[in-house]
């Protein structure tokens, strides 16, 4: 049996609106200030491919995009523009990623370990007007972080007047040791963007994502260990250029999450974010800003409803072809609406550090640091404050072998409603090699090892898994 089957009293409802109102007031002053002032891949053989493998189970990334965060399935133009449906123009993307993973423990327990071979088969294709090799955004939804986003999306600009962006993509998944955790998996996604010559860029963006969570011991249980979720994400965007060195944006975005099993609807909510940003760009490469963010959180059924702001200072760091880098650190603040423990409010220090360093042209360091408080995945905790990071290294070996090297890290501290203490480690390295067969087929055999431990033992567990897949992208 899990221990986290029961509600322990954190039942409710009720939407507080007078936060609602307060958070739509700003962003419609804002948006009318605005407008009344005046707008993990790797490139080979000039190929960039992904291996479905990077690609966690859970719903949480665009399909065929890397865990690294580049973001292109698309060969360099090699046809002409009267292609049927425009496919060598650089229109139509589609994509096919056949893949095989073992693990010696499939549920991640600590105890009564399970064997199973997955197979996996996701299809999928994306567009882009105007013509473009690259995708523009990577939209990578995360479920515990008020908001949906662990970290900022970077800015897309982009020097054409428009851009609309699309992908739609799927994931067959067939389980050997149980057929009843056999899913499909997958999400919609897209962008559409107008420049206008005035300064002002208006922007909105969407991802849907239909997922599972991760097996382990807290979400599964041995009666029904697939625990499936809809996620939706949208954000509009207002930037303007005022002028040389300064600039504003407001984003004005909705999350919402729902599982289907009505042992998870503690889990299930609306959030509502504002962010205004206001920049001074020092140099061409160089902006520094300062961020302000209101969320509020509205749970279906939980008493968890809360409000957060944020309060960060940043730069935004561009300076050469070989190192780009995001760093905000500030202040977050926690105000539930009900006291559910005798210190339910949070405050604390948050930060995000987004970096990529290019050693050569055939080698690359990527860095992620974040740290702040997030949702609870936990029917027995208010909510977490989490430290985490992840390092990818990518090389270029030859024109046809790549090798690379992913490992994460996060600590979570758990705020129980329990006696009993929640503070855990989790770690994950995962080594790879890809090999390019042709310009549009890449194959991937990988490894990797994930560990984590608890103060609650329970929680503790070890897990093995191999990967081999092959990948067609055009």
């Amino acid at each position: 049996m899990i221990r986290e089957a029961g509600k322990v009293g954190l039942d409710g409802g009720g939407m507080n609106k007078k936060k609602y109102a307060r958070l739509f007031f700003i962003a419609g002053g804002c948006c009318a200030l605005l407008l009344s002032s005046g707008a993990d891949a790797v490139e080979i053989n000039e190929m960039i491919v992904v291996a479905a493998a990077d690609t966690p189970v859970v719903g949480d990334m665009p399909m065929g995009q890397s865990a690294g965060g580049d973001d292109s399935l698309l060969p360099e133009d090699t046809g002409s523009e009267s292609d049927l449906f425009g496919t060598e123009g650089g229109y139509f993307h589609p994509y096919l990623s056949l893949a095989g993973e073992w693990t010696d423990n499939l549920y991640n327990l600590d105890d009564d370990k399970q064997s199973n071979f997955l197979t996996r088969v996701s299809p999928g294709i994306w567009l882009a007007v105007p013509r473009s090799k690259v995708i523009p955004v990577t939209i990578t939804p995360h479920n515990t972080s008020a908001g949906g986003l662990q970290q900022q999306l970077k800015d897309h600009s982009g020097t054409d007047r428009y851009q609309v962006y699309a992908l739609g993509g799927v994931d067959f998944l067939n389980y050997s040791e149980d057929s009843d955790l056999n899913s499909v998996d997958g999400n919609i996604e897209g962008l559409a963007r107008y420049n206008m010559s005035s300064g002002l860029s208006l922007q909105i963006l969407d991802r849907y994502s239909k997922g599972h969570d991760k097996f382990e011991a807290g979400v599964s249980n041995l009666v029904d260990p697939l625990q499936e979720f809809n996620s939706n994400i949208v954000m509009g965007t207002a930037d303007w250029q005022m002028t040389e060195k300064l600039r504003a944006k407001v984003d004005l975005s909705n999350f919402m999450l729902d599982y289907d099993d009505e042992i998870n609807d503690y889990l299930d909510r609306d959030d509502d974010v504002l962010d205004l940003y206001g920049y001074y760009d020092y140099s061409e490469k160089t902006s520094f800003f300062i961020q302000y963010s209101l969320i509020d959180v509205s749970y279906d059924t939980s008493l968890r409803d809360n409000q957060q702001e944020y309060v960060y200072g940043g730069i935004e760091w561009d300076t050469t072809e070989k190192l780009s880098l995001l760093f905000k650190a500030g202040y977050q603040q926690k105000e539930y609406d009900r006291s559910i423990t005798g210190e339910s409010d949070y405050d604390g220090f948050a930060f995000d550090l987004q970096s990529t360093y290019r050693f050569r042209e055939r080698a690359e360091l990527v860095l992620n640091l974040y740290r702040k408080n997030e949702e609870t995945d936990s029917s027995v905790a208010l909510d977490k404050e989490v430290l985490g990071g992840n390092l990818g290294y990518v090389q270029q070996y030859t024109d046809k072998i790549t090798g690379k090297f992913d490992i994460r890290y996060e600590d979570a501290e758990y705020r129980q409603l329990i006696a009993q203490d929640r503070d855990e480690t989790l770690f994950f390295v995962r080594p790879a090699l890809q090999y390019l067969f042709r310009e549009w087929l890449m194959g991937e055999v990988a490894y990797s090892y994930e560990t984590r431990g608890s103060s609650d033992d329970f929680f503790d567990y070890d897990t093995n898994t191999f990967f081999i897949s092959i990948n067609f992208a055009l």
